[in-house]
Formats: C-alpha cells, sequence, structure tokens
C-alpha cells in the first residue's frame, strides 16, 4: 500500500471511529503484528472498531479502496491467521458482551468473550462451553469459532461447526447478515442474488457427485479444518444455513462474525482424571485405539503426553511426580477423563477403561481422581504444553507447532512413523502430544530461522510430514486453521477438484479477495516458510516467551499502551533492527516511544505471571528497564528519600493537610482543574491529576494503649500514616484509628514499638528499579518488626497487602505476618459479635491480594459483613500501581472503566479494598467510597458478651 493511500484511508477510517483508536505509527503496529504463530507481519493500519456499524463502515472503506483487511480477536492464533500488512480490524476488548439464554441452552457472545467467561456463566446452571481448546482462559470466542477450534473434550460432535445457532456477519463490502432473522435472511437473498447463486451451484454441483459427497463426509469424520468447511454444503440445504457454517473455520477469509449464538453442551455431575503412564508410545497409542473401539461413550478425554512432553512438564512449575525427573525415554503419559451422571456411573467407565490400559504395558498403576485440586493441575499442565515446550527451546530460536490428524485405526504406527521423522529432519527432541482419541497431535519443535540451511530443513520436514498424512489420507490442519502455515498445501490434501470449490467459495463470498488474503487460498508453495518473527535474545527473564498471550487478560495496560506479549515482541524487533542496521528511521521512532507504552504504564504489578505457564513476570523486567533507564540524579533522589523518609513523610502529610484546605475553598472540581492546567503545562512535572477520590490528611496511631489477653503487632504502613480517607466517605476515622477499635474490641493488646515513622517496607522503590535502597529500608522495617514482636513471637498484622507481599519476600523470615483478610479470620473473628449491615457492597481484590492467593478470603470476609457483596467480573488489577496510576491517570481509568456498571450502577453503596492507593482510584471511578476492609468489619461488629 503506497503511503498516501495509507494516509488517505486512515483519515476516512477516523471519520467513522474515534482517531485514538486508528493506528498508524510503528510501535502500535509492530506490537499488533505478532500473535501466538511464529510468523510476524506489519500491519499498515491497526483499527479497533467497539460495534458492528464501525465495524461495517470499515469493512466498506477498504472494500471501496480495494484494501486487504484482517480480523483478530485475543491473538491466540498459532498458524499466521491474525496478522496482517495491511489493514489489521481487532474486535477484542471492545467485543465483550454476552448473553447466557434459555436456561443456559445457548450463549449469545460477541467475538470479544473469552472462552473461559463463558464457561464462568454456565456452570451454575449446569451447561458449558462446547469448544475445549487448550488457550480458553484467554482465546476469545471470535477466534475460537473462525478456527473452528476444538480441544480436549469436544472432537467433532461438540465443536463450533456442530453447535452454531446463528450469527450476525458483516461481508466485506460492509453488507450485514443476521442469519437468526427470518426476515433478514429473506432480504439478504433477494439483495444479493449473485452470492446466494454462486453457493447454491457450489452445492448443487457437490450433491450431484455422490463419490464426492462420500469423500467430503469421510473427510469430516476425523478432525478436519484444513481450508473451507465443504461439510456445510453436504449437511446444508438452504444458502443461508451453509453461509452460516462456512463462517466456522474461515478464518476471517470470508466475512467478520460481529455476533454468534452457539448451543451449550449438558455439562456432567460427576466427573474423574487420571494421568496414566505407558511403557511406550507404541502402548499408549494401542490402548487409545481399543478405548476408542470399546469404551467411546465412557472415554470423554484422552490427552496423549510424549516423553518430551514429559520432560517440559517435569521442569515446570506445576505439581509433578518426583519420578517424572527419572523416567527411560519410551514412557508415555495419557490424561484420561471421564463423566458420568452419578458416582455410580463414573466407578463403571473407570473399571471398564483401567481394564483396557492394563493390557498395553503400564509403566505405574492406574490411579483415577476425583480430588478437584488434583484433577485442577493435570489439566493445567495438559493446557500447558506448548509454552512449557515452547520455554526449553534455545534462546533466539522459534517455536513451531503443527497440528495434523489421522484415521484413529492407523494411530499407533502413524504416530511412531511421525516421531521417526522429526529424527530424521534433526529434530530430535520434538513433542508430540494433543487429543489422541480423535487422532489429533500437535508437534512442537525448535527452529532456527537465522540461516538459508535452517529454513530448507524446516521446508524439507514441512513436505515430509504433509506427504505422511495425505499418505494415511489424515488432516493437515485439525483445529488450529489453515493459516500460512498449511496454506500451500490445501489442494494437496483435498485435490484439485475440491480445492477449486474452495476457490469458489471465496469468490462467491469475497469477490474482491480483501478479507485475510492468502491465509487459505494461496497460489505461493512456499507461503510456509516466509516472514517468520524474530526473536533475539532481550533479557533473561523474558526470553523464554513464546508470544502466546496467555498474559494478556491479566493486564491492566492491554488496550491501552502495550500488553507484556507485546512489550517483549517490540522490544525483540528493536534489537533485530540494531544489529542488522535496517530501517533507522523505525528504529529511532520504536526508542522513542517504548518508555511511555512499554515502561511508563506497566502497572509491574506481576499478574501477568498468573496466566503464564512459565511464570514469566513481565513487570520484573518492566523495573529493571526502569532501573537501566534511571539517571545518576534519579539514583540520588532514590537514596535521599529513603534515608530521610521521615521527612519525606512528614512533608507528604503536611501537603495533604494544606490540599484539604485547598479542597474546602475551592473544591473537588477546582483542585481538578489546577492539576489538569499544571500537568498540561509541565507534563514532565510528577503532579498527579487531582480526582475526587484523593483522600485527606492522614492520622497518627492513637496513643491509647489496648489491653488484652493476646498480643499482636499492628505495622501501620507508611501510605495509611501519610493519607487519611477519601472526603466522600461517611467514616472519616483513619485505618490506624479502625484497627485500634477492632483491637479493643477483640480483646488483642495491640504491641507497637518505637514509633514507626519513617519504615517502609521498600515497595515504592523496587517499583522503580531502585532495588539497593528498596532493600535498606526492608531491612531497616525487618529490624523494627524483629524488635516489636519479640523476635517472632507476636503475629503482625499489615493491613496494606501490597506491603505484606514485598514483606514476605524481603523481611525476616522468622515473622509472621499477616494481611487484613488473615488476621481478621485467625485472630478477629472469633473474638468479635458480628452482625451484617444491609448495605450491598462492592469488594476489589488488588493484585497482590491474587498473588498470594487470598482473594476468596476477603470476599468472605465481606460476606461476614454485608447481606450482599458483589466482586466486579470486569475488573483486575485497578492501575493504580501505587502512584503510577495518579502520574498516569489514564491507566487507572483504562483499568476500572468497568468498575461503575458493576458497582454503583448495580446498587452498591460502598466499596473495600486492602490498598489506600488503590482506593483513591477506586472512590473516583466508581461513584462510591472505598475503605480497608477492616473499616467494614469494625462496623459490623462489637464486643462479644461473654
Amino acid at each position: 500500500m503506497l503511503q498516501s493511500n495509507l494516509t488517505v484511508l486512515a483519515d476516512k477510517l477516523g471519520q467513522y471511529l474515534e482517531p485514538s483508536r486508528v493506528y498508524t505509527d510503528y510501535l502500535r503496529r509492530i506490537a499488533w503484528g505478532t500473535d501466538a504463530s511464529f510468523y510476524q507481519k506489519r500491519p499498515q493500519i491497526v483499527v479497533h472498531p467497539k460495534t458492528e456499524a464501525e465495524a461495517s463502515n470499515v469493512l466498506s472503506q477498504c472494500y471501496q479502496t480495494n484494501t486487504p483487511v484482517t480480523f483478530r480477536a485475543a491473538g491466540t492464533a498459532l498458524c499466521g491467521q491474525a496478522i496482517s500488512d495491511s489493514v489489521l480490524m481487532v474486535a477484542g476488548l471492545h467485543w465483550n458482551q454476552f448473553k447466557v439464554l434459555d436456561g443456559g441452552k445457548k450463549v449469545q457472545m460477541q467475538p470479544g468473550v473469552i472462552g473461559a467467561k463463558i464457561n464462568a456463566a454456565l456452570a451454575p446452571l449446569g451447561w458449558k462451553f462446547g469448544p475445549d481448546p487448550a488457550t480458553i482462559a484467554s482465546a476469545m470466542a471470535g477466534g475460537i469459532v473462525s478456527n473452528n477450534a476444538s480441544g480436549m473434550n469436544c472432537g467433532t460432535h461438540h465443536n463450533s461447526y456442530k453447535l452454531i445457532d446463528s450469527a450476525r456477519i458483516v461481508f466485506a463490502d460492509g453488507s450485514i447478515l443476521d442469519t437468526a432473522s427470518e426476515q433478514g435472511r429473506e432480504a439478504f437473498k433477494k439483495e444479493h442474488p449473485e452470492m446466494v447463486q454462486a453457493i447454491e451451484s457450489i452445492r448443487d454441483d457437490i450433491m450431484s457427485d455422490d463419490a464426492l459427497v462420500q469423500r467430503i463426509k469421510r473427510k469430516y469424520s476425523i478432525k478436519n479444518v484444513t481450508g473451507f468447511g465443504m461439510n456445510s454444503f453436504v449437511e446444508h440445504h438452504d444458502p443461508i444455513d451453509i453461509i452460516l457454517h462456512l463462517m466456522v473455520g474461515s478464518e476471517g477469509a470470508l466475512g467478520f462474525l460481529s455476533e454468534i449464538t452457539l448451543n451449550s453442551v449438558e455439562k456432567k455431575s460427576h466427573s474423574a482424571s487420571a494421568m496414566v503412564y505407558f511403557d511406550s508410545l507404541r502402548g499408549a497409542c494401542e490402548s487409545i485405539v481399543e478405548l476408542r473401539r470399546e469404551a467411546f461413550n465412557e472415554t470423554n478425554a484422552a490427552e496423549l503426553l510424549d516423553n518430551f512432553a514429559l520432560k517440559a512438564v517435569a521442569e515446570s512449575k506445576y505439581d509433578t511426580p518426583d519420578f517424572l525427573n527419572d523416567v527411560h525415554k519410551d514412557v508415555t503419559a495419557v490424561l484420561f477423563e471421564t463423566f458420568g451422571d452419578n458416582q455410580e456411573q463414573v466407578d463403571a467407565n473407570i473399571a471398564k477403561m483401567s481394564a483396557i490400559m492394563k493390557k498395553h504395558g503400564l509403566y505405574r498403576d492406574v490411579e483415577f481422581t476425583q480430588d478437584a485440586a488434583e484433577i485442577t493441575n493435570m489439566w493445567a499442565i495438559r493446557k500447558a504444553i506448548f509454552p512449557l515446550a515452547g520455554s526449553m527451546r534455545p534462546v533466539g530460536t522459534s517455536c513451531i507447532i503443527e497440528d495434523i490428524a489421522f484415521p484413529i485405526e492407523v494411530l499407533p504406527q502413524a504416530t511412531i512413523d511421525l516421531q521417526n521423522l522429526s529424527f530424521k529432519h534433526g529434530y530430535d527432541d520434538a513433542v508430540i502430544y494433543g487429543h489422541a482419541l480423535e487422532g489429533n497431535y500437535h508437534v512442537i519443535f525448535a527452529q532456527d530461522f537465522s540461516t538459508q540451511a535452517e529454513v530448507d530443513r524446516f521446508d524439507g520436514f514441512m513436505q515430509a510430514v504433509v506427504d505422511l498424512v495425505v499418505g494415511y489420507d489424515g488432516s493437515l490442519k485439525a483445529e488450529h486453521g489453515t493459516g500460512f502455515g498449511m496454506a500451500a498445501f490445501v489442494e494437496k490434501e483435498w485435490g484439485t477438484e475440491v480445492y477449486d470449490l474452495m476457490k469458489r467459495v471465496k469468490n462467491a463470498l469475497d469477490p474482491s479477495g480483501i478479507l485475510n488474503p492468502g491465509v487459505i487460498i494461496n497460489d505461493d508453495p512456499f507461503c510456509h516458510a516466509k516472514g517468520f518473527k524474530p526473536m533475539p535474545a532481550v533479557h533473561d527473564i523474558v526470553d523464554k516467551c513464546i508470544e502466546c498471550g496467555f498474559c494478556e487478560p491479566h493486564c491492566v495496560a492491554h488496550g491501552l499502551t502495550l500488553s507484556p506479549r507485546q512489550r517483549t515482541a517490540v522490544a525483540r524487533v528493536m534489537k533485530t533492527l540494531e544489529t542488522t542496521g535496517k530501517e533507522p528511521e523505525v528504529l529511532a521512532e520504536l526508542k522513542k516511544n517504548y518508555p511511555y507504552y512499554a515502561i511508563d504504564t506497566c502497572a509491574a504489578d506481576g499478574l501477568c505471571k498468573l496466566g503464564c505457564p512459565m511464570g514469566i513476570d513481565t513487570g520484573k523486567y518492566v523495573k529493571v528497564l526502569r532501573a537501566e533507564g534511571a539517571s545518576s540524579m534519579d539514583k540520588k533522589i532514590s537514596d535521599f528519600t529513603a534515608d530521610r523518609f521521615g521527612t519525606m513523610e512528614s512533608v507528604a502529610r503536611f501537603a495533604l493537610g494544606a490540599t484539604d484546605i485547598s479542597r474546602k475553598i475551592i473544591g473537588e472540581s477546582g483542585m481538578g482543574a489546577i492539576t489538569k492546567v499544571v500537568r498540561s503545562i509541565a507534563p514532565g512535572m510528577p503532579v498527579p491529576l487531582w480526582t475526587e477520590g484523593m483522600p485527606t490528611r492522614g492520622k497518627a496511631l492513637p496513643k491509647t494503649k489496648t489491653q488484652g489477653d493476646i498480643k499482636a503487632v499492628y505495622f501501620p504502613a507508611c501510605l495509611n500514616r501519610m493519607m487519611g480517607t477519601s472526603a466522600k466517605h461517611d467514616d472519616q476515622r483513619s485505618l490506624p484509628e479502625t484497627i485500634v477499635s477492632l483491637f479493643e474490641k477483640a480483646n488483642i493488646e495491640m504491641v507497637s514499638g518505637e514509633k514507626p515513622k519513617g519504615l517502609c517496607c521498600g515497595q515504592p522503590w523496587e517499583s522503580y528499579g531502585h532495588d539497593e535502597a528498596a532493600d535498606r529500608k526492608s531491612d531497616e522495617l525487618s529490624a523494627w518488626l524483629l524488635q516489636a514482636s519479640n523476635n517472632g513471637e507476636y503475629p503482625i498484622l499489615v493491613a496494606t497487602t501490597a506491603c505484606l507481599e514485598r514483606m514476605r519476600r524481603a523481611c525476616d523470615s522468622r515473622l509472621k505476618m499477616y494481611g487484613p483478610e488473615e488476621f481478621a479470620f485467625e485472630f478477629l473473628v472469633d473474638r468479635l459479635s458480628i452482625n451484617k449491615i444491609v448495605d450491598k457492597i462492592a469488594v476489589h481484590p488488588t493484585c497482590t491480594t491474587r498473588k498470594l492467593g487470598m482473594a476468596e478470603k476477603l470476599a468472605d470476609l465481606a460476606r461476614l459483613c454485608a447481606t450482599e457483596v458483589v466482586v466486579p467480573e470486569k475488573v483486575g488489577c485497578c492501575g493504580m500501581a501505587g502512584n503510577r496510576g495518579m502520574n498516569y491517570p489514564e491507566l487507572n481509568e483504562h483499568g476500572l472503566r468497568h468498575l461503575k456498571e458493576e458497582t454503583k450502577d448495580k446498587g452498591c453503596t460502598h466499596g473495600y479494598s486492602v490498598s489506600a492507593t488503590c482506593d483513591v482510584g477506586l472512590t473516583t471511578h466508581s461513584g462510591i467510597p472505598y475503605k480497608n476492609i477492616l473499616t467494614l468489619l469494625d462496623k459490623a461488629s462489637s464486643r462479644k458478651q461473654l
């Protein structure tokens, strides 16, 4: 696309979308040009429509200018079908609405809904989302349906193709079809007669050839997403129904799914799982073949993990048996699952399945379990195999994954042939794993693309795999979508006759050929061996990242600036440009913009680690970058504030006291206006934006000494010493005052040691990468706590969870430190008389609450104290991140964009959390006042009468 045309089109798109949702800068084009595949393209324009009307306008403009456009949801696709070198239209975060219909029997969803969220809504109703890809915690509905992704349990019977009920489809010219509306269907037939007639013609040609019909039926008797879904013509007659089903697995090459309605699958009430270890790969496969033949109804899943997969598992963060570190090279595991309507049925299934397994050479006895924690861990391991195996690759290489299926009757020999083929081509540690009950395997191997010889080796292996699979009359793509990885081989699998029919399908629904060109119909026989993603080493913290995107649902900056995956991807491109010396103007722009998009607006909360199977904490990487970017003056200031923090604390309290006077005189809006002006005049000054959630001046710990039959230390965090509560709150007591009240009522003697002024856990310094200053503060605090707690004898209440997380890492291990929710259940609840308040209240689990595994305990404490408790589903990290959300208020606003609709708009009157700074943002963006959870406990409790 010429630059002049790019500018014109970008301007036109900006007329239909807010300019802030049309990206033409290098940094965000590169960031969005990466997905979970090993390919990378640089889109010319990235657009983020919010509505179907906007999406229609985008397509209409692209159609009129003959500009190719590709759709993207979560970007977890593995074959390059979600990247573009033209226009990339993202339908992710803005497209996250869904409705549960008919008591759970159906779900109507936008393409940006994460699959796991649908399951969470359906589970209480006894239903589940049919497709079950391993990426379901991050993959979105649009991608799941457009790739016909299936997964562990759904096979060919519960995939998107089988379960789709209706959809709203936006075609290349911007026209819209609602297949659920009879009136809309008939109107579409009249308005688009050429398209309808072309589909009818293809249908009639297929149905007139019985041999072709039988071949199509047989090809889809196993999992198959190679090319377009030609079974649509065999299984449906009405052209609208055919078009609807063609959309499934079409990878956005035929139209955009703006709304999808799928039938749900009934969730069985009982289940059991077992990780079964076999002596050999062949024995495991033979067992699966017999189970498929003799116990198909009892065996709901059989996930094979070959020996190399087990090696990756053994080195992971997951709970694995010790013997995995010492198994011989042929040991193969299969994760089995069985469902039932009652316990008797499950027991019978286990007995039948186990008897078959024992005939095929077990390495260890079969042990099924129904323990929820064990089952969750086993399936988490299975879902993490791809990134776990990818993490074992040498730095600088790419992680390649292919996805094939064999007819089940040839599975044992075909599996051995596949393994031998990988050895023959030098991939000695290639991982074979996957949905063996469906004959569906994924093959993972590390690949260096730095030399032509390596590219040729990759091409040779791919050609050999194609010959092997086609020779067994299998599927070259079983569930990941065709993509650029296999587009060159669609004709080889299907033959020229069917491939020509697929070309007719493309021409019928996208006659201008602008929708994701080349992703399924591609005349380039080497399209699979081009456009590889650069993977240079940038830092050992993130070098294992394979850019799978599992981190993104946990990242508060995702959709605003960059996600963890995108930070790493852009860093790799910058490293590549530095090394090669190419595109110096691009590198200069990336270096200019990277600090704001990747470093300044990263909350560095570490929640990305929760979604990453390798446990990569991109926040740590960002802190390293902050430290590297710090000037000598920054370091001097860091040391100065650490050494004189007591003085700084007094200054902060004085400043807040002064603002208390100012806010009374000119009001909240006046304070906000002033700070906005200052920030616009001097954007480099660290002046926080004033909001109505800003706190009053903090109050010192009351001198009143509590009496009791047990002793406990209360450490008032520096924020609680400096900051009071929001002026909006009806309870103006400080947190220290509240905790004194609780201790008195619970008959606990408060031990405070020497005055804690100037003490801090070190978190503020750590967040900026100043680790030496942070550790110095932690050491000071640790010494104080040891003195106060009599060398760890007394429990210590740390009412701010962010401080607690840091203190548990950095302070003396003898100290017994508790967060507010932990301390309440351990020492307060049983000593208090609690009467629930009648208010409907909201609870916000902070990032550290989630990381420490205390989110549910926080909610449970709230439920003890209030009649109705709301934990917002659409809110993760609030984006405050200490003071970062004050200095970059857009981060806080983005993180809490859904908060008001889930709290105040639903009738909540107050909110509670465990962080003073988080409370500021939560109060601002919810419209209700937030305070520490212990305030709620104090409000709902009284002294227990003996």
